[in-house]
């Protein structure tokens, strides 16, 4: 009996151990529509550095703020003067769901910008794609395995980072 629990736990645990993902980490393409939209990016950015100070002000010392709209949230509003809440807005609106939902400023005016999110069950892989932004002086840092990255120009990274969630 214990042979047979033995055998089937093996049989069990080879099968739910998640496939090599290689192939689709070099297989992965940076979406060419991310980079031609690098204008807007560019336009949200500068919004949020303008009014840095004042998300600053209300983040009670924390180490950055994030910000992941949703239908009952009214933070933007809280954290920015209204012009630049609704300049937040438009842009979220022009670069689409598909290209944005949220944002994150750190405190030294790094900024990371959340893409899109998906997954491949068959490789139980979450893959997060990012645009990071980084304010004249700062070094843009290479991201390792399991991420990818390529600078964009001297402001700007795209990275992808690829999870993959173990079982056993």
């Amino acid at each position: 009996m214990r042979k047979m629990i033995v055998l089937l736990f093996l049989c069990f645990s080879t099968g739910c151990r998640p496939k090599d993902f290689t192939p689709v980490f070099h297989n992965y393409k940076y979406d060419k529509q991310v980079i031609e939209k690098l204008p807007v990016y560019d336009s949200l950015v500068n919004v949020l550095l303008k009014y840095y100070p004042s998300i600053q002000e209300h983040s009670n010392n924390a180490p950055s703020y994030q910000f992941i709209p949703s239908a009952f949230s009214f933070d933007l509003y809280e954290k920015l003067p209204k012009e630049g809440a609704k300049k937040v807005e438009q842009y979220f609106f022009q670069l689409g769901r598909n290209f944005i939902y949220g944002f994150e400023v750190y405190k030294d005016s790094t900024i990371k910008i959340y893409i899109r999110d998906s997954s491949i069950k068959s490789h139980h892989l979450h893959i997060n794609e990012r645009l990071s932004f980084y304010p004249p002086g700062k070094v843009i840092r290479q991201r390792e395995f399991p991420a990818k990255d390529t600078v964009l120009n001297r402001n700007w990274q795209y990275w992808i980072l690829f999870d993959q969630k173990k079982f056993f």
